[in-house]
């Protein structure tokens, strides 16, 4: 990143970051106005997805190379979030769901979300694992 790029990257965190505190200021004078800061976390969020995005793909066109490993874990994250979809179950009876006020789909998506979250620990873990080990090896 040059320079001058960094500078405007700077003023601009900057800014949000001034935004933000006088958002919750404003959100502490009148806390019966909670909505302010929901807007704003919700503008927030939609900024860092586009400029998340906007990023990975200027750097997947700069360098399509070095892409193709990046390509290759997002394809790997798909297939175990599919079959952690696959994988999940709805346990729950339909009185259950009724009275947790949940549908039968949410709770597989949330059986989903779990799997993949254990699946992607393991991996890590086995992946710290196995780097100490390489290293202890190799030495």
């Amino acid at each position: 990143m040059t320079d001058k790029m960094f500078k405007y990257v700077q003023w601009l965190l900057y800014l949000l970051m001034g935004l933000s505190a006088l958002f919750v200021i404003l959100f502490y004078i009148n806390p019966a106005n909670p909505d302010i800061i929901l807007y704003w976390m919700y503008a927030m969020l939609i900024l860092s997805g586009v400029i998340i995005i906007g990023v990975s793909v200027y750097g997947m066109a700069k360098n399509p190379k070095g892409s193709y490993k990046a390509l290759i874990y997002l394809a790997g994250l798909v297939v175990v979030g599919i079959l952690s979809y696959l994988f999940a179950k709805n346990n729950y009876s339909p009185a259950m769901l009724e009275k947790y006020n949940i549908t039968a789909n949410g709770v597989k998506m949330v059986g989903a979300g779990l799997t993949m979250a254990y699946i992607i620990l393991l991996i890590s873990i086995g992946a710290l694992v196995f780097s100490s080990m390489s290293k202890f090896i190799k030495k």
